[in-house]
């Protein structure tokens, strides 16, 4: 995520205004458990349009949140302002606590509907999918699904299921519950498709229904999944946080307001959500696996990341993710903390709206590529360790070595200018999050140094920031002419950098992860070849085919491979970074006197 995810559709944005002050939600516990064609569909436009609320939630009343030890009269400063600018509070760590530290707070808490990497981040830890990824790496292996199987055409799959499953709510997961889900992400006419936009299942599956033509249930512990054509990342794709099982009857509870109350099957249930201020999330003691030895993990949002910092050092947060990469540099020589960097799967890029005059022309979107400064960029703005892009393709990921980059070059760029009839360049607008991403930890410094750049060869590039939320909602309505983008991998396939952000099949507004606007037919019919061939090694020669399209056409300019770090107090114990930019809280526990 991965990119992530990053996203809201319009009748969702109008929902995130209402009043949070007063939302609070405690989860009680459930009680304990055991242990074919090639081508794609059409892509349709999607019209934007409950019982009782379960007795699992209680309110609770928000606990204050203790800043300790602030010596020196700046950090007092800093830490009166914060106290100020936020509506409530929250305790602090304690043995069975953990309070994590983070630049933004979630936009949408429904797996399904949500399209940013700091959602399905925490949906990772409350809700589970058919199959997981093992710790610290994108390796599948059995999560609510123990085994699986595909006949010989690969278009039918059988999955066996976990027994003795309860979600959070204490109904039970089955084969019903599987259907039921499936069936909302893929099928326009389910009553519970109407929510939102399933832009990330469009993106994936190749719109609705997409390759899933059929889900059958067979006994309840057996699910079949018909496909249209053969799918080889279909396991890595079931693996993300996206396609996580919700409680069926919770979303028949609470309909369009699921998005503020998840429940799934995972070892932590959502227990409260403050807007903008913290999440905090509880054990579930009905979970099916190893219970989590940290009891609460308070997500907690810090603006600034100067406080931020402030509070890791005075110990009123165990865990800071994404800091900055001055922090990092500072942070790593605290005897008091540990810096864990993540191995690059991701890639920080310019998208060019392709539709828009000028950036329409192949030579002037080979001059802007010509014109920036990446390597430069890199090593001025990025984390040790980050190095130029040279492929949309982050080194973790195959096929290796295809360069899709062009080489720095502004009298190059110029000439190209002229030849497309802007001798004196143009007026153009570059927009950037305001808020820091894993893949951008200075968005506006970056956004400068571009500017600048573009300036140089004649493109007069106005700047805007604008707030994350704010931010996704309109790159993806295509109202840029270029921003600032980046894509995390999500599961491992290269599919998966391909397909989304690139391929025509979402280059549809709104909700379109395809930013650069970019339509190819060569591209798309190879990128589906791709997708429906199982060998690796054929796989990855339509790849290479598909990287080159990328160079000849420049859609993008790929900036950099971004190292992401993540830093904890030392008292903590048993991290192990995700490639796609998660905390796995439930592997964490705090160290005891003498470990």
């Amino acid at each position: 995520m991965t990119c992530a995810s990053w996203f809201r559709n319009v009748e969702l944005l109008e929902t995130f205004e209402m009043s949070w002050s007063s939302m609070s939600m405690e989860a009680a516990g459930a009680g304990s458990a055991p242990v074919a064609s090639m081508s794609r569909p059409p892509r349709n436009t999607i019209d934007m349009k409950a019982t009782s609320v379960p007795d699992c939630f209680a309110r609770e009343r928000p606990r204050p949140f203790a800043w300790r030890r602030l010596a020196s009269g700046a950090a007092i400063c800093i830490a009166a302002l914060l106290a100020c600018s936020c509506r409530h509070s929250v305790s602090t760590g304690t043995a069975d606590t953990l309070v994590f530290g983070r630049n933004k707070d979630a936009l949408n808490l429904d797996p399904a509907l949500a399209q940013d990497g700091l959602s399905l981040s925490l949906d990772e830890v409350m809700l589970e999918g058919l199959t997981r990824y093992r710790p610290g790496s994108f390796n599948i292996e059995p999560g609510l699904a123990t085994s699986w199987k595909v006949d010989g055409t690969g278009r039918t799959w059988t999955f066996t299921l976990r027994r003795n499953v309860k979600f959070q709510d204490g109904t039970s997961f089955d084969a019903g519950a599987v259907k039921f889900n499936i069936d909302r992400w893929r099928l326009r006419d389910s009553p519970y498709h109407k929510y939102g936009i399933f832009t990330y299942y469009q993106s994936q599956f190749g719109g609705f229904p997409g390759i899933i033509a059929a889900v059958q249930v067979l006994a309840p512990d057996k699910i079949v999944l018909h496909l249209s054509h053969p799918m080889a990342p279909l396991l890595a794709n079931l693996a993300e946080p996206a396609f996580a099982m919700s409680s069926p009857t919770a979303i028949r509870a609470h309909g369009a307001d699921y998005f503020r109350r998840p429940i799934g099957t995972g070892p932590y249930a959502l227990s409260e959500w403050i807007k903008d201020d913290h999440i905090t999330l509880r054990r579930f003691d009905g979970y099916w696996g190893p219970k989590p030895r940290i009891t609460t993990v308070v997500v907690r949002d810090f603006p600034d990341p100067a406080v931020t910092r402030l509070a890791l050092e005075n110990g009123d947060i165990d865990g800071w993710e994404f800091p900055r990469p001055d922090d990092v540099a500072a942070l790593s020589g605290n005897a008091n903390m540990r810096v864990y960097q993540r191995p690059p799967n991701s890639t920080m890029y310019l998208a060019i709206n392709t539709q828009r005059p000028a950036l329409n022309d192949v030579r002037v979107r080979r001059a802007i590529n010509e014109a920036i400064d990446a390597r430069t960029i890199t090593q001025r703005l990025f984390e040790r360790g980050t190095v130029r892009a040279k492929s949309f393709l982050p080194p973790t990921v195959w096929p290796r070595g295809v360069p899709t980059a062009y080489r720095y070059d502004p009298p190059d760029a110029k000439r190209l200018l002229r030849e497309a009839g802007y001798p004196h360049g143009f007026k153009t607008r570059l927009w950037y999050m305001t808020a820091p991403r894993p893949y951008l930890p200075q968005p506006e410094r970056v956004a400068e140094a571009i500017q600048a750049d573009l300036k140089a060869v004649g493109i007069d590039a106005a700047l805007q920031g604008l707030e994350w939320g704010t931010f996704l909602h309109r790159v993806m309505n295509a109202e840029h002419d270029l921003t600032l983008a980046g894509w995390t991998g999500d599961n491992g396939d290269p599919d998966n950098f391909l397909y989304p952000p690139l391929d025509l099949d979402n280059a549809h507004p709104p909700g379109a992860y395809n930013l650069a606007f970019w339509r190819n037919a060569a591209y798309h019919r190879l990128i589906v070849a791709a997708q429906s061939t199982l060998p690796i090694h054929e796989r990855a020669r339509l790849y290479v085919q598909a990287l080159r399209l990328i160079h000849e056409d420049a859609p993008v300019v790929p900036i950099a491979y971004p190292t992401t770090a993540v830093v904890f107090s030392t008292r903590v114990a048993g991290v192990v970074p995700a490639p796609d930019g998660s905390e796995m809280f439930q592997h964490l526990h705090f160290k005891r006197d003498g470990d």
